[in-house]
C-alpha cells in the first residue's frame, strides 16, 4: 500500500462472524505491506468481507473479499433402517451434520411423534405412549434449505406386547446363534461391560472415524460387540451390569472384523444398570483356542512379547497418525496393520502366538517400554479380517480371520517384573538396536551372539539418513526408545516424537533392489539382506527369526527368507512362504514379523540367512519398479525353551 495520509487503520465490515478473515498489521504509517489470511469456507453459503482503510476517521479505500461456498452436505445419525422406540414413549436425539440450514419434518403417520428441542446440529423427537394393540410407524425427513438434499427414516413404535417387562431373557450365545439380521421376538440379554470407553481401544477400520460408540459386554459364557446408534449414548463404565432390550434391534457383520455385532443400538434399549459388577476373566495358558472366546474378557498366563521393542504403539506420532494416505501409498495396505493400530506379537509357553493390538486413540500406549520378562495379559479377544502378510503378495487380496487381544489399559499387562531371565525364549543372536548414526561403519556385527549383517550390494553403512546405491545407511525405525507421558489437556506426548536418537530407535536402510549391477554378494535379480556366520550352538528348541521391516513408496513389496550353509553358497533353501514388506507411508511404524526357522538350524555352528526381494514390484503396487529403499529394525533369533 502506498499512502501519504500518515497514520492509518484497517477496520473490517463482515457479512458474518469475522473468525474466517484476519489482517496483520491492522495499523501503520504511510507506505506499508499487510497480509490478509482467509480460512477455508466449510459452509455451503458464500460470504463477503470488506476491509476499510481508515485515516482520521474517514475511509479512504476499500478491499472486498468474496469467498464462495462449499458443496452442500447433509448427514444424520440414523440410517435408512430407521429407529425403534418403546411403547411407553421416549425422547431421542438425531445428530445432523450439515453446512447449510435444514429443517426436520414429520411427513406422515406421526400424530404420536412431535418435534422437540432444536439446535444447529441436532433435533429432539418426542414420542407419546402407545396405548393401542398394534405397533405404529411414522416417516421423518430432514431437508437442507434450497437444495435437493434430503435424509429420510422411519420411526417404529412397538405395542405393549413388546414391553421390556414381558421380554424373555436369553443368553448372548443364543442371540448370536441366530446370525445377522433382525432379532426376532421380545427378548433381552444381561452382561457386564468389559470395555473401557475412556481409553477407546476398539477395532477401527482404516480411515474411519474414531469408534466412540463401541462397547463390549460379557455374560460369563459369551461376549457381544455393541455399537450404539450415537456415540454420546455410550456412557456405561467398565464393570456396569446392563439389561439390554433387543426387541426391534438387529445383528450385522462388521466389514473390517468379519464379526457379528449388535448394530445401531438405541439408548432407550438399555433398561437397567447395576454398577460395580466386574467380571472375572477366563484364564487361559495358550493362544491355541482363543477363537472360542470371541469378544470375551480373558487372561493369558505366562506370555512374553516376542519382540520387546519400543512401546505399545510403535508409530510415528509426529505425522500421519489417523490420516488416510494417498492412493499411491496404499498398495500394501491390506498386508499391514495400518496407521490406526499397532500389533505386538505375543507368545505362550507352548509356542502358540497371537497379537496384542492397541489403536492410535489408546491414550496409554507410550507410558512404558515393552517388558523383556514374561507375565500375564488381560484383554478382549477380537477377530480381525485382513490379508495375511506372511502369504506373500497377490493381486487378489485373500482376507482371512485372525485373532488378537486388545488390552483396555496399561495395567492389563501384569506380573511381568524386570527380570529378562523369566522369558520362555532365549535370544541367541541379535542385531541392533543402533543408537549412533554419526559414523560410517565398515560392517554391522551382532550385538548378541555371533554374525554379520550386510546388504548384497555392500557391507558398509553410511552415518546419515541419506545414502547411495552402493551403501546401506541409517533411518528412523518409528519406535520410541523410552517411555513417554501424555498431557490430556493438550492431547500431546512428551517428549514429542521426532527423528532424534534421543526419542526413537534407528533402522538400517538400503535401496535399488532389482537387478542392481553393483551387487557384490548375490547373483539373484532381487537384492538381499544377508546374515552370515550365524551360530545357534546349544539352542535345541524351536527357533524363530523376529524382526521389524518396511519399505518406502518405491521399495520392494515381497521378500523370501532363505538359508544356506554359508553366505557364498549357490544353493539356498526357502523358509516358509514369502512375506510382504509394508509401505511405511501407510504403516508409519515398525511392523513386526515372526518366522519359525527349520529344525536343521538348531544347535548349528555356521550358517547364513537372507531376505531376498522376489519380484520387481514396489510397495505402492507398481509393477517393474523396485528401486526404492527398504529398512530393517531390530532383528533377533530366539529359541523357545
Amino acid at each position: 500500500m502506498y499512502s501519504d495520509f500518515g497514520h492509518w487503520e484497517i477496520i473490517s465490515t463482515y457479512s458474518e462472524d469475522d473468525s474466517w478473515i484476519t489482517v496483520w498489521p491492522k495499523e501503520g504509517d504511510g507506505d506499508a505491506r499487510f497480509s490478509v489470511k482467509l480460512a477455508k469456507n466449510t459452509m455451503a453459503a458464500s460470504r463477503t468481507a470488506v476491509l476499510n482503510i481508515v485515516t482520521a476517521g474517514t475511509s479512504v479505500a476499500t478491499l472486498t473479499f468474496n469467498q464462495g461456498g462449499n458443496d452442500p452436505v447433509l448427514e444424520i445419525s440414523v440410517n435408512e433402517s430407521g429407529r425403534s422406540v418403546s411403547y411407553k414413549g421416549e425422547k431421542f436425539k438425531v445428530n445432523v451434520t450439515s453446512n447449510i440450514g435444514w429443517v426436520a419434518e414429520i411427513e406422515q403417520g406421526g400424530d404420536w411423534l412431535s418435534l422437540g428441542e432444536f439446535t444447529s446440529d441436532s433435533q429432539i423427537f418426542e414420542c407419546s405412549e402407545n396405548a393401542t394393540d398394534s405397533p405404529r410407524m411414522a416417516e421423518v425427513s430432514i431437508r437442507a434449505f434450497g437444495t435437493q438434499l434430503c435424509r429420510r427414516f422411519t420411526v417404529t413404535q412397538s405395542d405393549k406386547s413388546s414391553a421390556f417387562e414381558l421380554a424373555e431373557k436369553k443368553s448372548i450365545a443364543e442371540i448370536l446363534a441366530a446370525g445377522p439380521g433382525p432379532i426376532s421376538g421380545n427378548t433381552y440379554v444381561e452382561g457386564v461391560v468389559i470395555s473401557n470407553r475412556h481409553t477407546k481401544n476398539y477395532p477401527i477400520e482404516y480411515a474411519a472415524s474414531q469408534s466412540d460408540n463401541t462397547m463390549f459386554i460379557d455374560d460369563g459364557e459369551a461376549g457381544m460387540w455393541i455399537e450404539f446408534e450415537n456415540a454420546e449414548d455410550n456412557v456405561y463404565e467398565e464393570g456396569d451390569k446392563l439389561s439390554i432390550h433387543l426387541y426391534g434391534q438387529k445383528l450385522s457383520i462388521d466389514s473390517y472384523c468379519n464379526s457379528i455385532k449388535l448394530d445401531e443400538l438405541a439408548s432407550s434399549c438399555v433398561k437397567t444398570v447395576l454398577p460395580g459388577s466386574e467380571l472375572t476373566p477366563v484364564v487361559l495358558e495358550s493362544f491355541a483356542d482363543i477363537s472360542k472366546y470371541e469378544n470375551r474378557l480373558v487372561t493369558i498366563k505366562d506370555v512374553e512379547f516376542v519382540l520387546p521393542y519400543g512401546t505399545l504403539v510403535n508409530i510415528n506420532e509426529a505425522g500421519y497418525l489417523g490420516v488416510e494416505q494417498k492412493s499411491l501409498y496404499m498398495g500394501s495396505a491390506d498386508y499391514n496393520d495400518l496407521t490406526l493400530e499397532y500389533g505386538h506379537y505375543l507368545r505362550a509357553a507352548d509356542g502358540s502366538m497371537s497379537k496384542l493390538y492397541t489403536t492410535w486413540s489408546f491414550t496409554e500406549r507410550a507410558l512404558h517400554l515393552i517388558p523383556e520378562a514374561k507375565g500375564d495379559i488381560t484383554g478382549i479377544v477380537n477377530k480381525r479380517y485382513k490379508a495375511d502378510r506372511y502369504k506373500g503378495y497377490s493381486t487378489n487380496r485373500q482376507k482371512e480371520d485372525t485373532w488378537c487381544i486388545r488390552v483396555r489399559r496399561e495395567s492389563d499387562i501384569t506380573a511381568f517384573g524386570n527380570d529378562p531371565s523369566t522369558r520362555m525364549s532365549k535370544t541367541i543372536v541379535q542385531f541392533g538396536p543402533w543408537t549412533d548414526n554419526k559414523l560410517v561403519l565398515s560392517e554391522v556385527k551382532a550385538s548378541v551372539g555371533s554374525g554379520t549383517l550386510y546388504h548384497s550390494v555392500s557391507r558398509s553403512v553410511l552415518g546419515s539418513t541419506s545414502g547411495t546405491t552402493d551403501q546401506m545407511y541409517w533411518a528412523w525405525a518409528h519406535a520410541r526408545n523410552g517411555a513417554a507421558t501424555f498431557d490430556s489437556q493438550t492431547g500431546k506426548w512428551f517428549p514429542s516424537y521426532g527423528n532424534s536418537i534421543s526419542v526413537q530407535y534407528l533402522a538400517l536402510m538400503a535401496q535399488n533392489w532389482w537387478q542392481n549391477t553393483a551387487s557384490q554378494y548375490s547373483q539373484t535379480d532381487g537384492c538381499c539382506w544377508i546374515f552370515s556366520n550365524l551360530s545357534t550352538i546349544g539352542a535345541k528348541g524351536k527357533l524363530y527369526l523376529e524382526f521389524t521391516a518396511s519399505s518406502n513408496t518405491y521399495g520392494p513389496i515381497e521378500f523370501q527368507l532363505e538359508w544356506a550353509d554359508n553366505a557364498e553358497d549357490i544353493n539356498w533353501h526357502t523358509i516358509g512362504s514369502p512375506y510382504v514388506c509394508a509401505n511405511w507411508h501407510c504403516d508409519v511404524h515398525a511392523p513386526e514379523y515372526v518366522i519359525e526357522l527349520p529344525s536343521e538350524l538348531a544347535d548349528r555352528e555356521g550358517f547364513a540367512l537372507r531376505m531376498r526381494a522376489t519380484i520387481q514390484r514396489n510397495a505402492s503396487d507398481n509393477q517393474d519398479v523396485a528401486n526404492g529403499t527398504s529398512r530393517l529394525g531390530i532383528v533377533r533369533i530366539s529359541c523357545l525353551n
